[in-house]
Parts: C-alpha cells; sequence; structure tokens
C-alpha cells in the first residue's frame, strides 16, 4: 500500500510537470501572437511617423516612370477595370536597397523599409493606406518575393509567389502595381466581408491540410477538370457562354471542396470560405492584374494570365487563377457585375452562382 501512495504521488508530481510545460507552451505561443500582432501595429506608426523629406536622388528614372504611366491609365481605364481602382490615391513605397522612397502628391520622401522582407502589398497605417512595391531594378533582379494584401484584422495575409528568373517587363511591373492598389481598394471597402470569411475558416492550419490533401490522385483530377472547364469557359468564342455550362462549373467546385472536406476531415463550409476568401482578395487582385495588361494593350501578357487558367495549380495559387477566371467569366454573363461586388457582400463563386441561377 505504502509503494502504491508513493507512485501514485510520483505520478501526480509528473503530472503536474507535464502540464506546466504545456502551460509554458501556450504562454509562448500566445506572447508570439501578441509580438505578431505588435510588430505590425508598430509598423503602422512607423508608416505614418518614420518618412523624411529627401530630395528625388537615389529613386531612379525608370521608377518615377512606370508610375507615372500607371497614373496615366487613371484617364478612365482604371475604372472600367475596377470602380474606384486608383493608384495615385495612396502612397506608394517603393524600396531599393535599405529605403523606401514614398511618392504622394507630386512628392517623393525617403523612410527606412518598414518590413522586414522585401514585398509587394498593402498595408494600413495610421494615415492611410500604402503600397509597397520593390523597384524595377530589385524585381529583376530576384526570383522570389513576398507579395499579398497586409490586413489591420487578425494577421497580415502575406503570400508567396515566384516571378521568372527573367526580367520583368515594364508592363508587367505596373501590372502588379495595380494588383496591389486594387489591394488598397480591398481594405478601404471590404473589412467586414474580410473578417467574416476568415472567422469561417476557424482553425488556422486548415489551409495547410488542403495543401496536403491536394497530393491525392483523386483531388488532383478534379483541380484538373475544374481548372480546363474554367479555361474553356473564359476562352469560348460562343458569345455568351452556356448557363448550363456555367452550373455544372459550379457542380464541379463544390464537389471538389466536398472531397477536399472528405480527405481532411475539415468542415465543408471551412473548406469553402478559404476559397471565398483568396479568390475574392487575390482573384479579383490577380484580374485586375490581368486587364491591366489588356488596358496597356500589351496582349502577350494578357494572353499570358489566360492561359494560366488552364494550367492545375494548387496552395493558394490556385485561387489567384480560379477568383481571376471567374471574374473574366462574370465579365461575359453580365457586364454590370462589378456594382454587386464591389460593395464586398459577395465572394466571386456566390455572385457567379445567382447570376447563373
Amino acid at each position: 500500500m505504502k509503494q502504491g501512495k508513493m507512485d501514485d504521488v510520483r505520478q501526480e508530481k509528473m503530472d503536474d510537470v507535464k502540464q506546466a510545460k504545456m502551460d509554458d507552451v501556450r504562454r509562448e505561443k500566445m506572447d508570439g501572437t501578441k509580438i505578431f500582432k505588435l510588430a505590425y501595429v508598430l509598423i503602422g506608426v512607423l508608416l505614418a511617423a518614420g518618412v523624411l523629406l529627401t530630395s528625388m536622388r537615389g529613386l531612379p528614372g525608370v521608377d518615377i516612370e512606370l508610375y507615372k504611366k500607371a497614373c496615366a491609365l487613371e484617364d478612365g481605364r482604371l475604372e472600367q477595370i475596377w470602380p474606384g481602382l486608383s493608384v495615385s490615391r495612396y502612397p506608394v513605397a517603393v524600396r531599393r536597397g535599405y529605403a523606401e522612397y514614398v511618392i504622394f502628391n507630386g512628392d517623393i520622401r525617403k523612410r527606412k523599409p518598414v518590413l522586414p522582407v522585401i514585398a509587394c502589398t498593402a498595408y494600413p497605417a495610421d494615415d492611410g493606406v500604402y503600397i509597397l512595391m520593390p523597384s524595377k531594378s530589385v524585381m529583376d533582379s530576384i526570383g522570389q518575393i513576398a507579395e499579398g494584401f497586409s490586413a489591420g484584422f487578425e494577421e497580415a495575409l502575406i503570400s508567396r509567389f515566384s516571378i521568372d528568373s527573367k526580367k520583368m517587363t515594364d508592363n508587367q511591373y505596373i501590372s502588379v502595381l495595380c494588383h496591389e492598389a486594387m489591394h488598397a481598394l480591398q481594405l478601404s471597402r471590404w473589412e467586414e466581408t474580410i473578417a467574416a470569411l476568415t472567422r469561417g475558416i476557424g482553425d488556422s492550419d486548415i489551409e495547410a491540410r488542403i495543401v496536403e490533401a491536394e497530393s491525392d490522385p483523386a483531388v488532383q483530377n478534379m483541380c484538373e477538370k475544374q481548372a480546363d472547364m474554367l479555361y474553356r469557359l473564359v476562352v469560348s468564342d460562343d458569345g455568351r457562354p452556356d448557363t448550363e455550362s456555367v452550373r455544372e462549373y459550379i457542380r464541379m467546385r463544390k464537389d471538389t471542396q466536398a472531397l477536399l472536406s472528405s480527405k481532411t476531415g475539415i468542415d465543408e463550409d471551412a473548406v469553402k470560405s478559404c476559397a471565398d476568401l483568396y479568390e475574392l482578395l487575390e482573384g479579383t487582385a490577380r484580374y485586375v492584374e490581368a486587364r491591366t495588361a489588356l488596358a496597356l494593350s500589351d496582349e502577350d501578357l494578357y494572353g499570358q494570365y489566360l492561359t494560366s487558367l488552364k494550367e492545375t495549380s494548387y496552395g493558394r495559387e490556385k485561387y489567384y487563377r480560379s477568383g481571376m477566371g471567374i471574374c473574366m467569366l462574370l465579365d461575359r454573363l453580365d457586364p454590370g457585375w462589378k456594382r454587386d461586388l464591389s460593395a464586398g457582400s459577395l465572394p466571386p463563386a456566390e455572385l457567379l452562382e445567382n447570376i447563373a441561377g
């Protein structure tokens, strides 16, 4: 009996130690989250207060010219691409070396970089939303940069994307700048919708589990069929796409999401929310990017965006492409669709389903 009591006491102590360690880990995670959020809050302060007036020297003339060419699209072309889209409305911080040059209202101001990575993004600060862009020479010299949408909600939604090893063309650079201008517009208009979709995802590792499931042959087969069908609907020469074919695409999307749900054990609504969130954020921005190429009369570049639709992709990139494709399909179905989506009340796929009936 005595030995049994000693064993019980020893076990209780071990359990206490184990619980204490778990509590420490939990506190570390919470502290890490707080530090992460605090860092981005501080960045917001730096964006507002860390700007120093300087001369135009230091920013290459090519970057200034590309900025001017992007602003020249405000002759009505950007408004046609997306209502309210503008580059000049926001300060554009062009990063070169260890400095950023903020172009706004005819002035160029120099400051220290506010992010630890070279990034294409939009970020809200105390004094407004900023667009962050690497300089053209930086874009030419690197193969991967951080790109995405840095929001003042729970987290900064920054993803990764690759660019070709060859130099980026001027029109590509301008198109990416307009992509980020779209993110700046989203920040000012869609906060409630984005927050609701983010809550719908729930578990923060859902995206990673979906990516893991995409290695399954059955999932890959469905994704390939879905991408091919969307591409054919977008490039079809038959005038207005057949409504029944659009409905078939929508059914295929739902079947793919159901399959992902069964493979991952994630609630189907959460799988849908993940797709809806990134198609709303990044799909519409990629659409703006493609349409900017068209506004610049660069048919070859626009053709690359179209071709990307039929190339099956996985991870977050698939939402960039599917969201862009759905927007292109909506162009063909209802020229006034952006009025509804501009309010940010519906993600693109839901709007497509409503229009298809």
